[in-house]
């Protein structure tokens, strides 16, 4: 049995783990999509329950939220035997998340408070709040799938026009 002291850093490295960018899908990192959800379902808290692959509130269920949780208990069971400890030996790991959409001077940052519990009920969290600056402050990936969409769409025509001529 390892020593539980070595688990207090594993929640912040899930949590930076997760806003870095290696945490990138489909034109936007972790924090643009938290931001862009939060702004467009008008959410001022997700959280992300990492262990069971579910996000509340049910709006911000989305799946470029969940594309890199895998990955975060990938690296949740590595620190975990690191120190001396099955993946069983936690029950919860969480991320939440605060997205201030009411205030306009910060309106591209992300708070996240993530933590996790042992099987004792001890929970470990960091000392601080992980801040994120989202990328793309104004990301919307439905315009952009929108623009695609008519690129496109504009080929499709410009080839069957040559095709005519």
């Amino acid at each position: 049995m390892g020593k539980t002291k070595n688990l207090n850093g594993t929640p912040g490295n899930l949590a930076v783990s997760y806003l870095s960018t290696l945490g990138y899908y489909d034109g936007g990192y972790m924090a643009d999509w938290l931001n862009f959800i939060a702004r467009e379902k008008s959410i001022m808290k997700i959280e992300i329950d990492i262990l069971n692959d579910k996000i509340e509130p049910k709006e911000a269920d989305i799946e470029p939220l969940k594309a890199d949780l895998k990955r975060l208990r990938g690296i949740l069971k590595k620190d975990l035997s690191n120190s001396g400890f099955d993946m069983d030996f936690i029950k919860k790991a969480v991320m939440e998340f605060e997205i201030p959409i009411d205030n306009l001077r910060i309106k591209n940052t992300v708070y996240c408070y993530p933590f996790i519990v042992d099987e004792n009920g001890k929970i470990y969290k960091p000392k601080k709040r992980i801040i994120e600056t989202a990328y793309e402050v104004d990301f919307n990936p439905i315009n952009e799938m929108r623009m695609k969409a008519e690129r496109i769409k504009k080929n499709w025509i410009e080839k069957i026009k040559e095709m005519l001529n």
